[in-house]
């Protein structure tokens, strides 16, 4: 990676310093991505943000006036180029955490309806095994598309 004073465009590293109406400090890093690897838990922050479209172009030093929330400037630290290919994976993290949390309710649903239809429906038995077995067959599928 090679420090020095470039602008910022997508693929750059950035550490900023937030400053908000009260004068108040807190630093961030973050890496401008494009919009389908954007993940800003992981640091990278989708380029067509209203903050990332505030800092492309700029430079480390510089103050760039910006008006959201309580923020009134960002103070440009730093800037690095990154490879192209940072966690190009995010998006699929982010599916997979989607599938788990599907198959949780899904298993969550069954144990409420089970629990709830015994005095209106009667016996309901939920078959774990088999909703198990169906959400590994799901993601299987899903590894093949």
């Amino acid at each position: 990676m090679e420090v020095e004073n470039i602008p910022i465009t997508r693929h750059s590293k950035i550490l900023v310093e937030l400053v908000d109406l009260a004068g108040a400090v807190e630093q961030a890093e973050f890496t401008l991505v494009e919009s389908k690897q954007a993940d800003l838990k992981s640091g990278l922050l989708d380029e067509n943000t209203p903050l990332a479209r505030a800092l492309i172009g700029h430079q480390a030093g510089e103050v760039v006036s910006y008006a959201a929330g309580d923020l009134k400037e960002v103070r440009i630290l730093s800037v690095e180029r990154v490879e192209a290919n940072t966690s190009t994976d995010a998006a699929e993290k982010r599916r997979e955490t989607v599938r788990k949390a599907e198959a949780q309710s899904e298993l969550i649903n069954q144990l409420n309806f089970a629990t709830a239809s015994g005095s209106k429906w009667g016996d309901y038995d939920v078959d774990v095994e088999k909703l198990m077995d169906q959400r590994q067959k799901n993601e299987e599928d899903d590894g093949r598309t």
